[in-house]
């Protein structure tokens, strides 16, 4: 291409933002220089308007840049979005009213005591999208606008991509998976689309006499050129292989949006074709390594702001600073049968549709099958994507384990009644109920213990609860224990 430069119609660079074509300037000169085209009618790209305005768009500039939560819910041909709030890390931080208006000015009033301690509270806004969303903070104090924004990007002009299981909003610059199912709303039909991508129409919506909206389920058939081009003409880049995002040191505790640590360094791993972590205030460092990128923090304020992907596109945290005092709850693994519906519970006496089961959970693990209490295969478990177990048969036990830590199994077996230990499994239970004395925390060979109650489901019920709280009475120790060697090698039938 040298000495040329090349213009934004040949289509050979596009923005990573707004996905519009870019031109190569500077011609004569070997260096790269690369700016959207002047005539381009969309001048809605974030790095665009920062060339004008430096307080535009996602530049990291306070602890409030970033994208608040947005996701879409739907309910059979009906659809609503909700903005998520999440509790600011200061207890000071207070507002008495949120009060939330989109483009038909229509305001949506919400008291402050709505939104929970822990995790992220979706208030409604509506099923009439809007490109922005003004949020006021009635008789907020300095605490709360540190964190939250008071105006959040809504639905693009184009149109905007959510994630078919979690409802998030794709931003521009996100990616999306080859594998996975998104909603596309939009303010026209869907009238072409090559056959490598299938549009299945859920719902429409009339905003006005002249606005309809248009709501699609869309599924990737096929990654290819087509389906890319597909996803791109809205902002969205397809790719097969998903940038991941890993805490790696010192010990943290993982809240939706927040990392807490107590540390004045912080280790992250990130890999994929936009691995780009960036920080307020800027205190990152990036260390060579093979494959991906490893970046160390370092935490010399008590907040930082981590955002993720080109200009926070695939979303962000805070790094929060503090003696560790609190517990983290275990990750949830989502099981569901062919149909799609969720299996909570441990034990099922009918097989699954299909005998097969879909697996999805929030980080790297395992999933171990047992036959007859002998282990046939180990399955690998990747964060944010699915796993099929297929041929399952009675007599099946899969455990699940995030990293080194056992988190819940399902089994599948023949109902019979056998009121011997029915009422062995209600006695105990109750033994277990009433024992009081010093709680200590539960360790991985505690974990263990559910297998061996696998003809107990009460008890076992019990030990996953108290599993879940992360600690347990010394006494109801000592007497699972106890039972344990009284049934040595047994599954405690007798």
């Amino acid at each position: 291409m040298y000495p040329y430069g090349a213009s934004a119609r040949s289509g050979h660079f596009v923005c990573e933002l707004c996905a519009q074509n870019v031109l190569l300037t500077a011609p004569g000169m070997n260096v790269q220089h690369f700016r959207h085209d002047p005539a381009s009618p969309n001048k809605e790209c974030d790095e665009r308007q920062a060339s004008f305005d430096p307080n535009y768009g996602r530049s990291l500039r306070a602890l409030n840049s970033h994208i608040m939560p947005l996701r879409l819910v739907v309910t059979g041909s009906i659809f609503s979005l909700q903005l998520g709030f999440f509790y600011p890390p200061d207890n000071k931080a207070h507002c008495d009213k949120i009060k939330i208006a989109g483009d038909s000015h229509q305001v949506y009033e919400y008291s402050f005591e709505r939104i929970e301690r822990i995790g992220t509270t979706y208030l409604s806004v509506g099923s009439i999208p809007s490109q922005i969303y003004g949020v006021e903070y009635v008789n907020a104090n300095t605490e709360l606008k540190r964190f939250w924004s008071n105006k959040i990007t809504g639905i693009n002009t184009t149109g905007s991509f959510f994630d078919g299981r979690t409802g998030q909003i794709l931003q521009s610059g996100g990616k999306a998976y080859s594998g996975n199912s998104y909603y596309l709303l939009q303010r026209c039909p869907l009238y072409s689309y090559h056959t490598d991508i299938e549009a299945t129409e859920v719902a429409r919506n009339q905003a006005s006499p002249f606005t309809t909206w248009y709501l699609y389920k869309i599924r990737i058939k096929k990654f290819s050129a087509y389906s890319a081009k597909f996803f791109l003409k809205y902002a969205i880049f397809l790719t097969e292989k998903p940038t991941k995002f890993y805490p790696i040191w010192p010990a943290y505790i993982n809240d939706p949006y927040f990392i807490y640590h107590n540390s004045p360094e912080f280790y992250f791993y990130l890999c994929g074709d936009d691995a780009e972590l960036k920080s307020y205030p800027a205190t990152a460092n990036v260390l060579g390594i093979q494959d991906g990128k490893l970046y160390k923090l370092y935490t010399r304020e008590r907040e930082q702001l981590i955002s993720l992907g080109k200009s926070g596109a695939l979303g962000f945290s805070y790094l929060v600073k503090q003696p560790l005092r609190k517990k983290a709850p275990l990750p949830a693994i989502i099981i569901s049968d062919h149909s799609g519906n969720t299996l909570n519970e441990e034990s099922y006496a009918k097989l699954p549709k299909l005998k097969c089961i879909s697996v999805s959970c929030p980080y790297d693990g395992k999933a171990v099958v047992q036959r007859n209490g002998k282990t046939e295969y180990i399955y690998k478990l990747s964060g944010e994507e699915h796993l099929t177990i297929d041929e399952l048969s009675f007599g099946t036990e899969i455990h699940f384990y995030q990293g080194c830590d056992y988190i819940r199994s399902i089994r599948f077996e023949q109902e019979t009644v056998n009121m011997d230990v029915m009422l062995l499994d209600a006695v105990l239970v109750k033994k277990l109920s009433s024992c009081s004395g010093p709680m200590i925390p539960v360790t991985h060979a505690v974990g263990s213990f559910v297998s061996k109650f696998s003809k107990y489901p009460q008890t076992q019920k019990w030990l996953c609860m108290a599993l879940r709280r992360g600690e347990i009475s010394r006494t109801a120790l000592n007497l699972l224990r106890k039972t344990i060697q009284n049934n040595p090698g047994r599954d405690n039938d007798d």
